[in-house]
């Protein structure tokens, strides 16, 4: 599935996170995992509901509209 870019930004902008390098020490998740979605990548379930928890919101909140 893929992340949409702009609702990862707006996420993080509510959440107070101000840079992918934050996002990947809070969530756990590379920075070259979250940079390849931001690029249009694919991600597996897991690696999306740990940016969602991360930031406090629904992982379908994050997820790219086809």
């Amino acid at each position: 599935m893929r992340i949409s870019k702009s609702k990862l930004a707006l996420a993080m902008l509510n959440a107070g996170v101000e840079s992918i390098r934050d996002l990947a020490a809070v969530s756990g998740v590379s920075i070259n995992t979250i940079s390849r979605s931001n690029n249009g990548g694919t991600v597996k379930l897991s690696t999306l509901r740990r940016l969602a928890a991360a930031l406090s919101v629904d992982p379908a909140a994050l997820i790219e509209e086809v």
